[in-house]
């Protein structure tokens, strides 16, 4: 879970690795085949024929170089910052409260995740069912979602591990007094390992 679009990440890196991979393949294929060579010499050639010739046709005015070199450092230096916008951006989207709202009777209201993590992990941590419990928060569209996560032990069924972190979670809604969205993921055990639970609002 992160502030990225799972969609537009997948996209990333599949238009990156067609690219790397049919420039690999080019490269190749002008190592090991002998024509492949003499079919390129020429259209390279033209290529930079055609690109000096535009070059000459647009100068910046005042100085002897193209305005078109300006245009491709500046579209490189976007793309350049675009790039680490996005790489920065991963991992991102946690989040240390869950409750967040000001009213005019009450002010500022602000409940911070480790109230929902200490709780929850009091409780879980005391049941056989489980090995292991962790919970945090995440940012998704400007909603706290909680993230909760259960190593049962092996044999445990998914849905009576469910039902217990559920029962645990209606007490914590309780305790806010209202419903904090919620993923729940179980791992451990070969019944608990297939078995994903989503509550989401």
């Amino acid at each position: 879970m992160n502030s990225t679009n799972r969609g537009l990440n997948r996209l990333l890196i599949t238009a990156t690795g067609l690219l790397l991979l049919a420039i690999g393949t080019a490269a190749t294929i002008g190592a090991w085949l002998p024509g492949a060579k003499d079919t390129w010499t020429p259209i390279s050639e033209g290529v930079n024929t055609n690109v000096t010739g535009w070059l000459q046709q647009t100068p910046f005015p005042g100085a002897d170089f193209s305005w078109l070199l300006i245009a491709a450092v500046a579209a490189l230096a976007i793309g350049i910052i675009l790039l680490l916008v996005f790489a920065l951006r991963q991992g991102q989207g946690r989040t240390g409260t869950i409750v967040h709202d000001r009213t005019p009777d009450t002010g500022r209201t602000i409940v911070d995740v480790s109230v929902a993590r200490d709780a929850l992990s009091d409780a879980l941590g005391t049941r056989d069912e489980f090995l292991t419990t962790s919970v945090s928060a995440y940012d998704v569209k400007r909603t706290p979602v909680l993230k909760v996560s259960a190593t049962c032990r092996r044999g445990v069924s998914p849905r009576d591990a469910t039902a217990i972190v559920e029962q645990n979670l209606e007490a914590l809604d309780a305790l806010l007094g209202r419903q904090v969205p919620v993923l729940l993921q179980l791992s451990g055990g070969f019944r608990s390992r297939v078995q994903q639970s989503t509550r989401l609002q």
